[in-house]
């Protein structure tokens, strides 16, 4: 790591937080459905890496706190893939885990590693939709057993808290969200929120826990678009009042910013994405950026230390814009584009986090 910069203050003593290294993007492109750039803060991107050969659309990438780690989801069997990674890039990669998806539908979009990576949480994409989960020592462990299965179509996103004990999974059809309490295994799922989501989560990252709070921000298709609301260990709170101005468009998917201090989403019509502040409810929506994403927008994340912010797409190369980021002011510069770009952008995450 290159050291440690930022100081998160929110709601307690200041606590330095190491800058992110990298920034990856999963997508479609064949022979690019994964990429991997050096970052920092100060510049943006850095030198490519060589990537390994993948068979089929990448849903999700991620990498673990220490970026000793990297995985990425899809759709074709055995759906997860995780490697070994250095300074040097892509290791080895593990081997499956002994216990396949089960049952597996398809696969995988999204999952989730607990803060100190001794666990991987899932959720398989189509009907019986099954929260499940390994155990994790430098490989996969044992499986745990599966939560109970979802009345639903099909799984729209999933997060876990920063403090690993709650477990959301978006779902395309009511509720809409799901909550499972966490704990080296699945408990009784939460009851559904008094006030459920207005219309279908549309993508896989629609749903992100406040990393200082665990408020749980909900994107969908219909308007007011965004919804969230406070967790507790009795489950869902009631929803926080909207923001004043609302986004204009689906939602395609949501974040918050590490240090809590805001909240942030991608749509598919301009200004394509939208931030607000974010103290215990809905702050005023940050102005957008000079330069906007020029089309439909797909996934979003923020580095690590909240100072820089990425949004992914599926069309019009490079495929991603990224800005500077400040939760007093929001949006600063666009970074320059990478000097080689990804292919289509369908997830994007930066390092020294999990996802």
């Amino acid at each position: 790591m290159s050291g440690f910069l930022g100081m998160f203050s929110y709601g307690g003593a200041a606590t330095p937080v190491a800058p992110s290294d990298y920034v990856s993007m999963g997508g479609a492109t064949v022979a690019q459905r994964i990429a991997v750039y050096k970052w920092t803060d100060a510049t943006g991107f850095g030198t490519k890496y060589s990537i390994p050969s993948l068979p089929a659309q990448i849903n999700q990438v991620s990498f673990v706190p220490d970026n000793a780690t990297f995985s990425g989801s899809s759709w074709v069997s055995p759906y997860i893939a995780v490697w070994q990674w250095s300074s040097a890039g892509f290791g080895t990669q593990y081997a499956s885990p002994s216990s396949p998806l089960s049952p597996s539908n398809i696969g995988i979009s999204n999952f989730n590693w607990t803060s100190n990576v001794d666990a991987f949480l899932t959720i398989n994409v189509s009907s019986p939709v099954t929260p499940q989960a390994w155990a994790w020592s430098s490989g996969f462990g044992s499986k745990y057993s599966n939560g109970a299965a979802l009345s639903t179509t099909s799984s729209r996103g999933t997060d876990l808290s920063s403090d690993d004990s709650y477990f959301a999974i978006g779902s395309f059809g009511s509720p809409g969200i799901s909550l499972y309490p966490w704990a080296s295994g699945f408990g009784t799922r939460f009851a559904n929120p008094s006030s459920l989501p207005v219309g279908n989560l549309a993508a896989q990252g629609g749903v992100s826990f406040n990393p200082v709070t665990n408020d749980l921000a909900v994107g969908t298709g219909s308007t007011p678009y965004i919804f969230v609301y406070p967790i507790s260990s009795s489950g869902f709170g009631t929803k926080y009042a909207n923001p004043s101005t609302l986004p204009t468009s689906s939602i395609n998917g949501v974040r918050h910013s590490p240090d809590g201090q805001a909240v942030a989403s991608v749509n598919s019509s301009s200004p394509f994405v939208n931030a607000w502040a974010w103290s215990g409810g809905f702050g005023t929506k940050y102005s957008n950026p000079g330069t906007l994403p020029p089309v439909d927008t797909e996934s979003l994340d923020f580095s690590s230390n909240s100072s820089s912010i990425i949004t992914g797409r599926k069309t019009n190369t490079p495929f991603v814009t990224a800005y500077t980021w400040s939760s007093s002011s929001g949006f600063g510069t666009k970074y320059s584009d990478p000097s080689s770009a990804p292919g289509s952008s369908y997830t994007v995450a930066f390092s020294n986090q999990s996802r």
